[in-house]
């Protein structure tokens, strides 16, 4: 008999445990954390550093950039107040703001773009992030004290949790092909730039591992999104990440090329 309660706690406490873990805010809490660990990107010193002249950017330059900096951390602040018990955001505010939201993300990923003559990666990445951002906003927006996530949210929640779990999964199949192609051999990986080797992991992530300079194809001015040199027995030889593709393709003629690739970090 004691045996057969036992296993009938068991049976029940499954049910419950699964259904605590399905609760909205949990899942919510899971979702801001996975879009952090996505998008959050190292704060650039630069930025505060003065130039040659003693310049620095302008003010209004340096809060567009911290402002999109910080959007990343906005679905997890979300969930923490939400945790504590805080109050949904009125319907109708919170549309109000979604839309100037997006408003002020679109023109941003529009205008970054026009400067970086408009990588795919880029304009996925500021899309999706506005859109995990705006669809935060509306998840938990209500007029009775419950939330009411509307088709629109849902929706958003899912466009930028798959593009938050490509950019996660590309770590791992960066390195898995890493190593298939180097087979032994001594490799690097690095951004396209001059003593640029990629030193910790989420620099490998699908938001991280990419150039804001690229748009030349047709010339020999062109950005790879990410490089890796590999010492093979028959010679020294240079692959380019391709985010669409998912994939490291060999680079045909390396010598050709206005922005060399093989200062660009030292295989070991």
């Amino acid at each position: 008999m004691k045996l057969r309660s036992k296993r009938s706690d068991q049976y029940q406490l499954k049910p419950a445990l699964i259904d605590r873990l399905l609760k909205p805010k949990v899942l919510f809490c899971t979702y801001a954390v996975l879009i952090f660990a996505a998008y959050m990107q190292p704060l650039d010193q630069s930025l505060f550093t003065p130039n040659l002249v003693g310049n620095t950017p302008p003010p209004f330059f340096v809060g567009l950039y911290l402002a999109t900096w910080v959007a990343p951390s906005l679905p997890a602040l979300i969930a923490l107040l939400t945790q504590v018990g805080s109050r949904q955001i009125p319907s109708v505010f919170a549309k109000l703001f979604t839309f100037l939201l997006v408003a002020a993300g679109l023109c941003l990923t529009l205008a970054v773009g026009v400067f970086s003559l408009f990588s795919d990666t880029q304009i996925l990445h500021g899309l999706t992030l506005t859109i995990a951002v705006a669809s935060s906003i509306l998840i938990w927006s209500g007029d009775d004290g419950k939330p009411r996530p509307s088709r629109v949210a849902k929706l958003g929640i899912s466009v930028s949790t798959i593009a938050a779990l490509w950019s996660l999964m590309t770590v791992p199949m960066i390195l898995g092909q890493a190593r298939f192609i180097a087979d032994g051999s001594t490799y690097c990986i690095a951004h396209h730039s001059r003593n640029s080797p990629v030193e910790t992991l989420h620099e490998l992530r699908g938001f991280s591992f990419y150039t804001e300079k690229t748009g030349y194809k047709s010339t020999s001015e062109w950005f790879f999104h990410g490089l890796m040199i590999v010492d093979h027995l028959e010679g020294q030889k240079f692959y380019n990440w391709s985010p669409r593709r998912w994939r490291f393709d060999l680079v045909a003629r390396p010598n050709l090329l206005f922005e060399p690739v093989s200062n660009v970090c030292v295989p070991n």
